[in-house]
């Protein structure tokens, strides 16, 4: 798809995600989402920093069902991992952004704190599209000038309820789900978005997160599938506890 047919199909797009209550918006998100990891990366470098967004912007301040919601976050976080970075968003509105780390922080939660642990399956891909999103915030705050100290203060609280719900899934799974394996792709891509941030503030959640560390690590390290991520991203805050 080369530059033309792109904005085309963006601009039809963004005249079906004008209402939330135009029967086409649903239908607009799931294409967006299906052609945006498609498009070659000269041609999305031709592309304007700021399609999408006052449409997707104006979307992210309405009052949304929770299926609207997810899935214009979804849209988003094709947007970034075409990016590669959460920049582009900050230039454009650094407030629409902070409000969409916020929202991304509380889909989390709702998540990975939901006591039927078997919901969580359904919403795979929306959990990793939250994932992405918050891992180039991550990224973004210790990486970047895209965000002040008092940006940063405005979003650390609800990152820091969300990771005490991420070390809660964590530990469902690996203490009380008897059917482990079908929850390895949520597991680890929970455990590697943890490790991202500790690895980048470790003392940030050290009393919480040091009393399960083992724990985790010898469940990794029993399991072939999750080896790997366990001792990518828990082994060096591991060592850099026993360290202190």
């Amino acid at each position: 798809m080369d530059v033309t047919a792109c904005k085309k199909l963006f601009d039809l797009c963004s005249q079906s995600l004008s209402s939330t209550e135009n029967e086409k918006f649903f239908e607009a998100c799931q294409l967006l989402c299906s052609v945006i990891p498609t498009i070659s990366n000269d041609v999305f470098q031709s592309l304007p920093d700021n399609i999408l967004l006052d449409s997707l912007g104006n979307l992210l301040q309405c009052r949304l069902r929770n299926e609207q919601r997810a899935i214009v976050i979804d849209v988003y976080a094709c947007l970034i991992e075409q990016h590669k970075s959460v920049s582009f968003l900050c230039k454009h509105n650094k407030n629409l952004f902070i409000l969409l780390v916020l929202l991304c922080a509380v889909e989390v939660r709702m998540m990975v704190e939901n006591s039927q642990i078997n919901e969580i399956l359904e919403h795979q891909q929306h959990l990793a599209a939250c994932y992405l999103i918050i891992e180039y915030t991550i990224a973004s705050v210790c990486q970047s000038d895209d965000l002040t100290d008092d940006d940063v203060s405005s979003v650390l609280p609800k990152l820091i309820e969300m990771f005490h719900g991420c070390i809660f899934l964590i530990d469902q799974i690996i203490e009380n789900v008897e059917n482990k394996q079908i929850f390895d792709t949520v597991l680890q891509a929970t455990v590697r978005i943890l490790g991202i941030w500790l690895s980048q503030e470790p003392m940030a959640l050290k009393t919480v997160v040091q009393p399960h560390l083992n724990k985790w690590m010898q469940y990794g390290l029993n399991t072939p599938t999750c080896t790997e991520t366990f001792k990518k991203f828990l082994e060096p805050t591991l060592k850099s506890y026993e360290e202190d």
